[in-house]
């Protein structure tokens, strides 16, 4: 697999770059001396019209981030998928228009970038209970743990299964609140996934208005993406505490 590289490498490694990097310390070697670093200053220039082209960084961002656990992994290519199709829809636009957008896409960067951490922390927590049920059904322990209270006799023996009780209760109960919060984080990432379609869709939209309404409304949608970014953090906050 081909490394991934970061904007500011493509750009450093840019034939056309290099090329001027070059000319710029012929000239000053070969004609005169101010002629490099004027010749720098061209190439700087280059060098960053490049590592900041938003294409090279939006692909550097996806490139760059973890597998997820398969749980969250599908609902998150999803949302990913609607991130870049917003951001082709919105580099087509109108010039007239364009930059009414650049807010709207500075939001939907936000959003997909929260929703990528708070997958982050929950895949922890998935793979946690995928390895905690993987050691047998906890709720036929508990069942065997409690036939074991009941059957015995001797108050050592009954006192031992009653601690070992306590503890795979206690177990049981942290595996359904975890379920339950994973659910919860399931469920987001869907409402999440149809807000970023709609958002799309409301772009194409405000494409159509014309120049002279579009601001208005890019404006209004970046609104909209900037409460769902608030939003999704609050509850990241309120499952990281369950």
């Amino acid at each position: 697999m081909a490394q991934n590289r970061s904007p500011w490498l493509t750009a450093l490694i840019n034939p056309l770059n290099l090329a001027m990097l070059a000319l710029a310390l012929a000239a000053g070697l070969c004609a005169a001396w101010w002629l490099f670093p004027l010749g720098l200053v061209v190439w700087v220039v280059m060098v960053l019209a490049i590592a900041r082209d938003p294409s090279l960084v939006i692909s550097a961002t996806m490139d760059s981030r973890a597998p997820l656990a398969a749980r969250f992994q599908a609902p998150f290519d999803r949302i990913e998928r609607s991130q870049v199709s917003l951001f082709n829809t919105l580099a087509s636009a109108d010039p007239r228009i364009r930059g009414s957008f650049r807010q709207v896409q500075a939001e939907t960067d936000t959003l997909v970038n929260q929703a990528y951490l708070l997958c982050q922390r929950m895949s922890a927590l998935e793979n946690y209970r995928l390895v905690t049920q993987s050691g047998g059904n906890l709720d036929d322990q508990l069942k065997g743990l409690q036939a074991q209270v009941a059957a015995a006799t001797d108050p050592m023996v009954k006192k031992e299964y009653e601690q070992s009780l306590a503890a795979l209760q206690d177990r049981v109960s942290k595996l359904h609140a975890t379920q339950t919060q994973l659910d919860r984080v399931e469920a987001q990432l869907s409402s999440l996934s149809s807000q970023m379609d709609s958002a799309l869709t409301e772009v194409v939209r405000i494409q159509s208005l014309g120049p002279s309404v579009a601001a208005g409304q890019a404006a209004a949608l970046a609104q909209t993406l900037h409460k769902q970014a608030l939003d999704l953090e609050s509850f990241q906050k309120e499952v990281g505490t369950v």
